[in-house]
């Protein structure tokens, strides 16, 4: 199904995303088979459970709980399948080797890992419901018991952390350390042309790192990386790294299919905080807990393969053989009941709130008497995939490839994605064509932000005002480019402007930020800017000069500006209906038992009339 975003929607989406927690608790539920060890957390043997006809309602207009269950199954079935097929598994071993998990002993270990993050049980839950999306239930079920029985079902003498081990993973997160510089490329003859050029003047590394690394997170920190202690890479590269010496830089390292250079910039020692003796014994316990999660999924990898296991679902024909059956294990059955429950409990929120939002969308087309077509649909298609794939050779788009790289990507059908991407596009850009224009002014400011004069700058932030203040003060005082920089990266909060001295990409006209675009513009170049704030953040410039505007007329450009400033109207004229269609909306959600009115207007104040 497709969701919504207040703000963000996909090009091609045609899905505004609304984040939700994914997983609910209450309707899972199984169906009956052989009875598991005392106290296991069942997998397969809990009785189906009721479930409401009706799972919600959108202006009166019902969605039934089987419309929910078979788009969960259709959605995310496979995926839940093999959940239960490993959990019913791991509890037949248990039952073969009269291994039991208890309650209690449940219990003890979630106050054994909240204990270790000095939180009470109930927050550590709440924290991982709401930041994983992973219910009491759910948790208990599919992350605790099974690491529990793992445990048991594996020998305790082979899950034991060696004195070499523990040595190894204090030194990975406390022993002695790097601070490097990296860049990353594919070719190994155009790293080995920037090496040269870093080679020459080392100085230029950062600048380097950040227009040519593939690697996007030191890229942007201009290749920085910081605290590389040994056990966190392979022994190859660690054999070569900690040899360098500070200001070396390497010869080219092979990484993967690509290439590395690094510029050993500080040897750091090890922290003085943790000893050996002090940590090992915590040090012991996640070696353990590792390696018994991955013996743990050795164990159950060697028991899927002795099960035998009858996959139905999604095979028409298998299916038609047995009408209601997603899966046998060992000959024992697996209901389309049981795995529809399963996929509602743990996807049943995201899943509902796109059905709700799609209702929403039909209701407000029909509403409006627009119909969406077959031909309307083939017609986004091409479109989307003209802008997004080259054309075939007789210049027409290469939709056979778009639908293929599409579907692949999101692990889907081609009736699927015409269905829950390409008609809500279609759909949202009809409820709104009649309310995006493009004026003349528009495209006026649209030329000058991407072709006219940008202001060159170097930027400290700051998320304290205070702070600010004093940075400013020091930067008045000695209003140079050099200090500028050295302030920039000891205080700057943005780590990869701080990375480069505070380099920023050109400050360009109506780009949304109207009061850094006024400061930035008032400027002389060597000027300072005072402390401009910008919602809770604090900035202040350094106008190191201007670009030139680009030679380009506005009539060659006029069209290309047109179509991207349709797409960006229409982008927000979008989020801003569909806003109106919720606003307006009387939801009533049974799943989580929520529900909603319209919002009222607000009422225009009355006028005061005059004495």
């Amino acid at each position: 199904m497709f969701h919504f975003s207040k703000c963000a929607i996909f090009s091609l989406g045609a899905a505004i995303l609304f984040s939700s927690p994914m997983f609910t608790d209450g309707l899972y539920a199984q169906a009956p088979a052989p009875k598991p060890a005392a106290g296991a957390v069942p997998a397969t043997t809990e009785p189906v459970r009721a479930v409401p006809k009706v799972i919600a309602t959108v202006n009166g207009e019902d969605i039934s709980y089987q419309k929910l269950a078979n788009t969960c199954v259709e959605d995310y079935g496979m995926e839940v399948l093999e959940r239960i097929i490993s959990r019913f598994i791991l509890e037949l071993a248990c039952e073969e080797a009269k291994v039991t998990v208890t309650p209690a002993e449940m219990e003890a270990e979630v106050k054994a890992t909240a204990g270790g993050l000095g939180i009470p049980v109930d927050q550590y839950l709440k924290m991982i419901e709401e930041e994983r999306g992973i219910s009491p239930t759910i948790y208990l079920k599919d992350l605790v018991w099974p690491q529990i029985a793992a445990r048991k079902l594996v020998p305790a003498e082979a899950v034991l952390a060696t004195a070499e081990e523990i040595q190894k993973e204090f030194e990975s997160l406390y022993g002695p350390a790097l601070r490097l510089r990296l860049i990353i490329m594919p070719s190994k003859k155009d790293l080995q042309a920037v090496r040269q050029e870093v080679l020459a003047d080392a100085s230029k590394f950062p600048a380097l790192a950040q227009k040519h690394s593939t690697d996007p997170y030191s890229a942007s920190r201009g290749g920085l990386v910081n605290e590389v202690r040994r056990y966190q890479n392979a022994p190859a590269i660690d054999e070569i790294i900690f040899a360098m010496k500070p200001g070396e830089i390497s010869e080219l390292i092979p990484v993967g299919n690509q290439f590395m250079i690094v510029l050993c910039e500080e040897h750091l020692p090890a922290n003085p905080a943790f000893t050996l003796e002090k940590v090992k014994d915590e040090l012991a316990r996640t070696i353990s807990q590792a390696k018994t999660r991955l013996a743990g999924t050795d164990f159950l990898q060697k028991k899927m393969l002795d099960a035998k296991v009858e996959v139905y679902l999604n095979d028409p024909v298998k299916s038609a053989q047995r009408p209601g059956v997603v899966a046998t294990v060992n000959g024992k059955i697996i209901s389309k009941a049981v795995l529809a429950n399963e996929c509602v409990s743990l996807h049943g929120r995201l899943a509902l709130e796109g059905l709700i939002n799609r209702t929403l969308v039909e209701q407000g087309i029909k509403k409006r008497k627009i119909t969406v077509t077959d031909a309307d649909l083939d017609k986004k298609i091409a479109s989307v995939a003209l802008e997004s794939l080259p054309p075939k050779a007789d210049g027409s788009p290469d939709v056979q490839q778009y639908l293929e790289r599409s579907t692949q990507q999101l692990g889907t059908t081609v009736e699927r994605f015409r269905r829950d991407a390409i008609w809500p596009a279609v759909a949202l850009e009809k409820l709104v064509e009649d309310k995006v224009v493009i004026t003349t002014e528009d495209l006026q400011k649209a030329y000058q932000a991407n072709f006219g004069k940008k202001v060159r700058c170097r930027a400290i932030l700051q998320n304290n005002l205070k702070r600010a203040q004093q940075i400013w003060a020091q930067a008045r005082e000695n209003p140079t480019e050099a200090n500028f920089m050295e302030l920039a990266k000891k205080y700057s909060v943005e780590a990869g402007s701080a990375a480069l001295g505070g380099e920023i990409p050109p400050i360009q006209q109506y780009s949304g930020a109207p009061e850094l675009e006024k400061a930035a513009f008032a400027l002389e170049e060597g000027e300072l800017s005072g402390i401009i704030q910008l919602e809770d953040m604090f900035v202040i410039l350094l106008c190191t000069g201007f670009t030139e505007p680009v030679g380009v007329s506005f009539a060659d450009v006029k069209e290309n500006l047109m179509k991207d400033l349709m797409y960006k109207k229409t982008e927000m004229a979008i989020g801003e209906e569909f806003q109106k269609l919720m606003d307006a909306a009387a939801i009533d959600n049974y799943l989580t038992g929520s529900s909603k009115s319209p919002v009222r207007p607000e009422a225009a104040p009355e006028a005061v009339q005059p004495k």
